[in-house]
């Protein structure tokens, strides 16, 4: 399976550098949206995010997309305490001890997404599975996989963080396994918040500051059951327009438990742009909440 992405993988770089960047991209996303060249004079939140994908090279992104070197950014601007402790960072599994670690611990890398790992055993096979997944991660750069220039000059690491187990003397079927707030010019203006059911189905419900449920979707169904108000949500929201200052969009993802919060990251593009709103119209009215320099496209 990790040959045939690796070779996808490498086909993806040489397709790109026998092309312009920006060529590149824009034939990318005009074949997804019907060759409509829409993308210089954006409106909807989708069509702001492939804009900013296109157009904008910001190397504080780089930074705040960077796993590892985001988190001297989030102990100076809230605090240590909202980090999750971290167990170790090394450049090549062969490093990794794991007789050192925890019986249950997280590995992922810094310098992409999807990487991420629960670890619940150390045996040689369960070693060697992390380390065949590691391996392929740390070799791949994920900019040629998705086109979001904030990951390409990240040099990759592996990190392995404290297991916070953020159902602790929760319900699963109420209880949030991820909050995404989505900031708009440092205001928090409404969050995706994730379940899983029992099935294995992934749910997300739209809440806004006061959470309220939101009347639209983003590509998955809501939890049918009554999500009572985070106890620490309010906090919550202070410290993502916190972390987004400066920013005129992004979006700040969090664990918590009950008033227990701990950082996940900042995301510049989410979804890449394909975000699945219904009603469609949500997607441009959220795109009125980010107002774009007047000098964009110069």
């Amino acid at each position: 399976m990790y040959l045939f992405k690796k070779i996808e993988h490498q086909g993806k770089i040489f397709r790109h550098l026998l092309q312009k960047e920006e060529k590149y991209l824009l034939t990318a996303y005009r074949k997804r949206h019907c060759g409509a060249d829409i993308f210089r004079h954006p409106e909807s939140l989708n069509e702001k995010i492939i804009h900013r994908m296109l157009y904008t090279r910001n190397d504080i992104y780089t930074q705040l997309a960077d796993k590892y070197r985001v988190r001297d950014y989030v102990a100076k601007k809230i605090g240590e305490n909202y980090l999750i402790p971290l167990l170790g960072v090394w450049r090549c599994t062969a490093d990794i001890d794991y007789a050192a670690l925890p019986d249950k611990f997280v590995l992922k890398c810094n310098h992409d997404s999807g990487s991420c790992q629960m670890v619940f055993a150390k045996d040689a096979a369960a070693v060697a599975r992390c380390n065949k997944k590691l391996d392929f991660f740390l070799n791949r750069n994920f900019y040629y996989v998705s086109l979001e220039w904030q990951y390409k000059n990240i040099p990759p690491l592996i990190l392995a963080e404290q297991y916070i187990d953020i159902f602790a003397s929760a319900d699963p079927d109420i209880t949030p396994e991820l909050y995404r707030v989505h900031c708009f010019h440092q205001k928090a203006r409404f969050t995706e918040a994730d379940f899983t059911d029992a099935s294995g189905n992934k749910l997300t419900n739209i809440y806004d500051e006061g959470w309220r449920l939101q009347p639209f979707t983003m590509g998955q169904s809501n939890n049918p059951r009554a999500i009572p108000r985070p106890a620490g949500y309010a906090r919550l929201l202070e410290l993502a327009e916190m972390l987004s200052e400066g920013i005129d969009y992004c979006r700040v993802d969090f664990f918590m438990n009950k008033e227990n919060i701990w950082f996940s990251e900042i995301t510049f593009t989410p979804e890449r742009g394909k975000i699945k709103f219904s009603p469609r119209v949500w997607d441009y009215r959220l795109g009125e909440l980010w107002q774009l320099p007047s000098d964009i496209n110069n």
